[in-house]
């Protein structure tokens, strides 16, 4: 069998056995030369799908010990992920991506605001871990204006402060608009974050919040493994999601 195939072979059989969660409880395949033993090849050969499957989203690498990734289950994409979790039974621990503060907006962001670039927003970053293993991560960016020091303060102490409801008590939100892309991890930073390969699928979900006058009041981004959610749709006939490609 050439190697090639080979490597695709080994890698469907784990892939379907991680799947089937014949790894559990302790969620760690064996060694390579255990693993090249029972498929009758080489541990380089072990070495490729470990990669295979790494760049899937489906394991991840500490020195010699590969570890399985895959959740209890597929969960949706909103915002209610940490109590969707909660109702699981399962615990999402929220780290901070750096301390909550006041910068000057990027060109991309003064796109997003409509606003001129420099204009000062309110940057959150967050990463949700459930079982040491990070799901998913989100930057968020408030305009400053509309959050005050007491706020802030609080942004910075509580994980899980709420500061749309800050805002919406200022300002109502009246329409979202999102746009969902799937793409791969490319840069060093998100592979820190999400403790992922370079090439492992994604998705990022961008949400402008607008306000009855038509100006933007935040705008998120969350990026999620792609191998642990799946974005639903309930609509009507004729108020289908539009999608379209990107130019």
């Amino acid at each position: 069998m050439a190697k090639s195939n080979q490597v695709e072979t080994i890698s469907n059989t784990i892939r379907e056995q991680i799947l089937a969660g014949a790894f559990k409880p302790y969620n760690v395949l064996p060694t390579r030369r255990a693993l090249a033993e029972q498929f009758h090849t080489t541990p380089d050969t072990i070495a490729k799908v470990i990669a295979l499957l790494q760049s899937e989203g489906l394991v991840s690498q500490s020195g010699r010990t590969v570890r399985v990734n895959v959740p209890r289950e597929r969960i949706t994409t909103d915002e209610t992920f940490r109590d969707y979790m909660k109702a699981q039974g399962i615990d999402v621990v929220v780290e901070h991506l750096g301390t909550p503060g006041v910068i000057p907006m990027t060109p991309e962001l003064a796109k997003a605001f409509n606003m001129p670039v420099g204009t000062p927003v309110v940057e959150r970053g967050r990463r949700e871990i459930v079982n040491g293993v990070p799901y998913r991560y989100s930057k968020k960016y408030y305009l400053a204006s509309l959050v005050d020091e007491e706020s802030l303060r609080q942004i910075r102490q509580d994980k899980a402060f709420n500061v749309r409801d800050v805002i919406k008590g200022q300002r109502p939100l009246a329409r979202m608009h999102e746009e969902l892309i799937a793409r791969a991890i490319t840069t060093k930073e998100e592979m820190s974050i999400l403790n992922a390969a370079k090439g492992t699928p994604v998705l990022q979900l961008t949400r402008i919040n607008y306000a009855d006058d038509n100006s933007v009041l935040w705008v998120s981004q969350v990026v999620f493994i792609g191998a642990y959610f799946v974005k639903t749709y309930d609509y009507k006939p004729g108020e289908e999601p539009i999608s379209e490609p990107i130019m």
